[in-house]
């Protein structure tokens, strides 16, 4: 529980892809700190260098300010603070402790890849700054031989160390393609939602409508199934936002949203395509089958009560559909075409009275459901 909450420190009210560079940040601030205090015991206990032990204990308490800067929402500054602390614990370790035998500093091949994976697009100076900097420290390491150090390391064991590092280098590489594939796939998912999502109702928007209902009209002519197309409109909505305001009308427009949605097969596509207009595209299904489906909804809507409060006053009102059903007759016919017959029928079904069903027929002649 603790460590959950150390984890999500500082990512209150930042948006998705923040919170993801942040938690990370978190994480890797909470692995180097254990990893830094692993080597504090392991210097004092086993290798009985008890100065190497407190000058290292003091990184540890570096690293863990990390947290304090995500406490104060200071994300940034969190960054800039954790990489530099890494860098110069790099360098005392290559340099002070033991020597470049052990490859300690190519540790700062991870800095430039961190950077740009954990700071956001805007910070280029940082990013830059960082990787710049850890360049020249590591080239400074590799070749500069420290003469005396705190440590003094076999040959073996130096070349254990080296292998170490290389192998880290190697994992962290990978783990950094793998989040940044998972952050490319869930952007994606997140972009292609927002692209083909009504941002009210939650469902189709008007032009994943027309381009997924293309798609699935050529599927009906490819396999000779037949293809409906539903038009719905609300009756008389203009007189729901002039006696509810608009909020009101939105509340409706998303609760009979929901109420459609749910009478919608799997593979119907549901969508809103203007203020309160909606279609349905409906695959494997004749005009005698969508009748029975759009009646269904019409009713559903009709009894469906919208519970609405405005300044602590309560209010109930009911709204109804229309509707306009047009069905492909065999290889003829584009979704437009299909559109423009429903459309006439939906005309037909407002001009007789609203909250009714009608069906387009070729012969130009409209059939009241029964």
């Amino acid at each position: 529980m603790f460590i959950s909450k150390l984890i999500a420190l500082g990512t209150e009210q930042e948006n998705f892809s923040a919170t993801n560079k942040i938690r990370l940040v978190n994480i890797i601030s909470l692995i180097s700190t254990f990893v830094a205090g692993i080597y504090s015991l392991n210097y004092l206990l086993i290798l009985e260098q008890p100065l190497v032990a407190l000058i290292n204990t003091f990184f540890v308490l570096a690293y863990m300010i990390t947290f304090v800067f995500m406490y104060f929402h200071a994300a940034k500054n969190a960054k800039v603070w954790f990489f530099l602390i890494l860098m110069i614990h790099l360098y005392v370790s290559t340099n002070i402790y033991v020597t470049n035998a052990s490859g300690f500093h190519l540790y700062y091949f991870l800095v430039p890849t961190g950077a740009f994976l954990l700071f956001e697009f805007k910070d280029k100076i940082e990013r830059i700054v960082l990787s710049v900097l850890a360049v020249f420290l590591m080239v400074y390491c590799e070749n500069t031989l420290n003469l005396s150090p705190l440590i003094v390391l076999s040959a073996e064991m130096n070349n254990m160390l080296y292998q170490s590092v290389i192998i880290t280098n190697m994992l962290e590489v990978i783990v950094v393609i793998i989040i940044f594939n998972n952050q490319l796939e869930i952007n994606d998912i997140k972009l292609t939602r927002q692209a083909t999502t009504d941002s009210l109702t939650k469902i189709a928007n008007r032009h994943h409508f027309f381009e997924e209902g293309e798609s699935l009209l050529r599927t009906s002519n490819f396999h000779q199934r037949p293809f409906s197309v539903v038009l719905l409109d609300f009756d008389y909505f203009k007189k729901i936002n002039d006696n509810f305001g608009h909020s009101g009308g939105d509340l409706c427009l998303q609760e009979v949203s929901r109420i459609v949605q749910n009478i919608c097969r799997e593979n119907d596509l549901f969508a809103r395509i203007g203020g309160e207009e909606f279609a349905i595209a409906l695959l494997d299904t004749t005009i005698v089958e969508a009748e029975k489906i759009a009646e269904l909804m019409r009713e559903k809507v009709a009894q469906h009560l919208v519970v609405y409060e405005d300044n602590n006053k309560k209010y109930q009102f009911s709204c109804t559909l229309s509707f306009g059903i047009a069905s492909k007759s065999g290889q003829l016919g584009s979704l437009k075409s299909l559109m423009v017959d429903a459309d006439k029928a939906l005309y037909t079904a407002k001009n007789e009275g609203r909250n009714r069903v009608k069906v387009f027929q070729s012969a130009n002649k409209t059939k009241k459901v029964p």
